[in-house]
Formats: C-alpha cells, sequence, structure tokens
C-alpha cells in the first residue's frame, strides 16, 4: 500500500465528519453574506421609511427583517462552532492513525535505508509535513463555503438587479483567475516547509555533538551553516507571504471596482436594494478569500505529502521467520559464543546483521541486546529501563544491580523519575553504558547479545559486572553472544567464533 492509499483508509472512517464540516462551512458563508446584506438593506429601508413620515414608518414592517437577521446571527455562530469542532475533530482524529503508521512504516523498512534518516529530518516530517497535512485536510472545507458564500451573494445581487449579479460575477471570475496566477507564479511550492526540515535536521545534529562543538571551537562555523540555513527558510516564508500579500492586495483592488461598479447598475433602483447588494458582493468577495487562501497552502501540502510519502514508502525488510539457530548455534540458554577477531574485522558489523540492523537476520525475539554505541533514550531512567518491555520496581532495581549502577541511581534525586537529558548527558558513558545493560537484563529473551559490554569501566566495577552477568546467566537461563577485547569478560563464553 503507498503513502496515498493509507492516507484515504486513515481518513476514510471520518468522511461524514468532513462532508458535514462542508455543509456548515457553506451554511455560515450563507449566513454571512445573508446577515450583512438584509441588515443594510434593514437599516436602509428603516431609514427611508422614517424619512417619509410617521405614517410611512409605521406602515413600514420592521419585525419580520428583525426575526430574518437574529436568525442569521444566532445560525452563524452555531454553524461555525460546529464547523471548526468537527473539521478540526477529524483532521487530529485522521491524523493520529497517520503518524503511527508512518512510524511503523518507518521501523520495519530496511535498516540499510530508515537508520541513514537522520532524526532532525524524521522529526520534520512527522511533525511539520504530517500538521501540513492535517491543515490541508481542515481546509477542504473552504471551496464549499466560498460557494454558499458566492451563490448566496449572487442572488441578492440579482435581487437588486440582474446587471449588478452579472457585475458581480465577472469581478469573482476576475479576482479568482488573478490570485490563481499569483499562487502559480509567486508560491513557495512547499519550500518553506523543505527549508524548516533542513534546519531543524540541522539543529538536531549540532545538538548532539554539543561538547565537541566546545571542545573544538566550532561555534562560528556552525554557525554560519545555520545562518545559511536560516536564510533559504527566510527566503521561502518571504516568498509565501508576499504571495498571499499580493493575492489578497488584488483582491481588495477588485473588490472596491466591483462594489463601485454595483453601484453604478444599480443606481436607478432603490437605495435598499442598492446597499443590499453592495453589502452582500462585499461579503461575498470575502468568502472567496477562504477558496484563495486554501489554493495558496495546495503546493505546501502536495510538497508535504511527497516528503512524508518517501519515508512511508521505504522497502520493507523481508521477515526471515522464527529460525532458532545461527550459524549451526542453538539460541538457547546453553549458548556461550564468544565472536573473536582484530579491530575492523566485522564483529559488530555481524551482531548487527544478526539482529537485523543491517540486513534480514534471525527473529529479534531471540535477543537481549546491548550494542557498542549504548543508546539513552532522552528521559527518566524508568522510561529508559521500560524501553525493554514491562517490568515491576523490584526488577527494575535488580537489573540495575546487576549492572553495577543501582547505588548511582539510588543517589539521584527523584531515583528511577529522574530526568536524565537529551541522549543521557548527565550520565558517563561508562553509565550509559551499564544503563543499556541493565534495559538489556530486563528484555524476556533466550540470548542476550553484549558487545564490549565493560567498556570504560574500571577494573573493579568490571570484576563486579562480569561476576553477577555469570550469576545473571545461571539464574535466568540465558545464552550469550560476546563481543570484548577485555579479559575479564571473556572467561564468560566458552566457544568461540574467529572472523
Amino acid at each position: 500500500m503507498n503513502f496515498e492509499a493509507f492516507q484515504k483508509a486513515a481518513i476514510r472512517p471520518f468522511r461524514p465528519r468532513l462532508w458535514l464540516t462542508a455543509a456548515m462551512a457553506a451554511g455560515v458563508s450563507v449566513c454571512a453574506v445573508a446577515l450583512l446584506g438584509l441588515s443594510g438593506w434593514f437599516l436602509t429601508a428603516a431609514a427611508i421609511a422614517g424619512a417619509g413620515g410617521t405614517l410611512a414608518a409605521q406602515a413600514f414592517n420592521y419585525v419580520l427583517p428583525s426575526a430574518f437577521i437574529r436568525l442569521f446571527a444566532i445560525a452563524r455562530t452555531a454553524l461555525r462552532y460546529g464547523e471548526r469542532y468537527l473539521g478540526h475533530s477529524a483532521a487530529l482524529r485522521a491524523m493520529a492513525v497517520v503518524r503511527p503508521g508512518l512510524f511503523a512504516k518507518l521501523v520495519a523498512a530496511r535498516p540499510s535505508q530508515s537508520l541513514g534518516v537522520s532524526r532532525g529530518d524524521a522529526s520534520s516530517r512527522f511533525i511539520e509535513d504530517v500538521t501540513a497535512l492535517e491543515n490541508d485536510l481542515v481546509m477542504q472545507s473552504a471551496p464549499y463555503a466560498a460557494t454558499g458564500g458566492l451563490v448566496m451573494a449572487g442572488v441578492f445581487c440579482g435581487w437588486a438587479t440582474a446587471w449588478a449579479a452579472l457585475t458581480f460575477a465577472a469581478f469573482v471570475a476576475a479576482a479568482y483567475a488573478v490570485a490563481r496566477w499569483i499562487y502559480g507564479h509567486r508560491s513557495s511550492d512547499g519550500a518553506e516547509q523543505a527549508a524548516l526540515g533542513q534546519l531543524k535536521a540541522r539543529v538536531a545534529d549540532i545538538m548532539a555533538i554539543l561538547p565537541d562543538v566546545r571542545a573544538y571551537d566550532l561555534k562560528d562555523r556552525l554557525l554560519a551553516e545555520l545562518d545559511a540555513l536560516e536564510d533559504r527558510l527566510h527566503a521561502a516564508k518571504t516568498r509565501t507571504i508576499g504571495a498571499d500579500a499580493l493575492a489578497n492586495a488584488a483582491v481588495t483592488v477588485l473588490t472596491g471596482l466591483c462594489l463601485a461598479a454595483i453601484a453604478a447598475v444599480s443606481m436607478h433602483g432603490g437605495l435598499a436594494d442598492m446597499a443590499l447588494a453592495l453589502l452582500a458582493a462585499s461579503m461575498g468577495m470575502e468568502s472567496l478569500g477562504a477558496l484563495l487562501k486554501a489554493r495558496g497552502q495546495a503546493a505546501v501540502a502536495k510538497a508535504a505529502k511527497t516528503r512524508v510519502a518517501t519515508l512511508y514508502e521505504l522497502p520493507e525488510a523481508v521477515q526471515s521467520g522464527h529460525s532458532d539457530r545461527f550459524g549451526g548455534f542453538a539460541l538457547d540458554g546453553t549458548l556461550r559464543l564468544r565472536i573473536d577477531g582484530p579491530s575492523g574485522s566485522g564483529k559488530t558489523r555481524l551482531v548487527e546483521t544478526l539482529l537485523g540492523l543491517r540486513d534480514d537476520g534471525v527473529d529479534t525475539v531471540h535477543f537481549a541486546p546491548c550494542l557498542q554505541d549504548a543508546p539513552v533514550l532522552t528521559g527518566t531512567v524508568r522510561q529508559n529501563l521500560l524501553m525493554a518491555g514491562d517490568a515491576d520496581e523490584d526488577r527494575m532495581w535488580q537489573a540495575l544491580d546487576d549492572a553495577a549502577l543501582k547505588t548511582r541511581i539510588e543517589a539521584l534525586p527523584k531515583g528511577l523519575d529522574t530526568w536524565l537529558g537529551d541522549g543521557g548527558v548527565t550520565l558517563s558513558g561508562g553509565e550509559r553504558k551499564r544503563l543499556s545493560l541493565a534495559r538489556a537484563y530486563l528484555k524476556p529473551a533466550p540470548v542476550l547479545v553484549l558487545d564490549e559490554p565493560t567498556e570504560g569501566l574500571d577494573a573493579q566495577t568490571e570484576a563486579f559486572v562480569v561476576d553477577r552477568l555469570r550469576a545473571r546467566l545461571a539464574r535466568e537461563g540465558q545464552g550469550l553472544i560476546l563481543i570484548s577485547h577485555r579479559e575479564a569478560p571473556r572467561i564468560l563464553a566458552d566457544t568461540v567464533l574467529e572472523i
């Protein structure tokens, strides 16, 4: 299923709400035009009747027009609330399906491609681009709103005189054509979203190396790079805002000319009818603004959809089934395998392939990994540990104790609920490694996969971790696949695979 089909499937359950939203939007425009036009007619007619003397004033029926004015005012308010509520509710709920689906596709994609997507770029597509799709969904009612207002304005102009209706139609066509030309030639065509995504991606990359930025005095160089990206974003935003401003200015000028022309062709009719036509035409041209705004955002939504589709349609990894063996070794509690070889021989690559992080490997349900580059979630200690699955506090503390990290975490201000900062920046490298090791301990899997599990530890801590790991393997009945250049943990594996 491509992204377009997936998006349609996500939206389909909310189509009734969107159709009702469109009907309400049309009703809002009809009521707005009717309210202003009828109010203008009523005030003008009442003034004329008052100027005609007592008898004319008493003969004037002010009850019925004022009742309709109240009706249109109340209806417009109610319909506007319903339109906003239903439209945004449908859009938010649809995107609540799209975002998890997009994340699931990213996780299921071939690691060689999905892991190549930067965090900033992925974040931009999940947030800015999906938000653009959400706004586009909300704006789908704009054509109906514009149609309702324009039709009602045309009817009121025709009530004054047929020439007024024809004049209004001509200026509406002219305004729409001019605005389309402006957006077609001056719109950024989604460049703003793309520039924002690039800027956000680069900022995220730089935030990950802040210590190096300071150590190597990279501030000026990186600021110059960010300034260039900011200039590109500024240029795209200026182009978008300029197109909107120019289109609105053109419509405003044409609205003024339209009202002057309607006044000219309605001059020989009644003043009240002229007021009706003028105010209805003014509000009708304003109704056209919603359609033009939606037209201006169409290119942004199209570009966002293309970028999201690129992420969604990454080729999926091929599932290798539920094999319980690897290279002749049984993936169970009896396994004690050490992978040996010089640096650069491909030991880590072999393990990552085994885990499906580079290519299709054995089903990952077999493994609880602690990799060489120990990732730490930006969050609390508890949140990091729960990545391995549901676990109560007793199991968490046991895992932390086995990883020689219990005392350190107990000393933190909020214990398990202490915030660790971006990527666990408040912990040392060795502590991040041990937190990753504790997380691996909590995953219920037949085999532990440990890549340099004691790297960065002093001899005393390393001895404690190795001793507790030996006891844990016996207690939990888990197997072990180990990569280590340090002597202490190597004694845990009696079978050696040379690379």
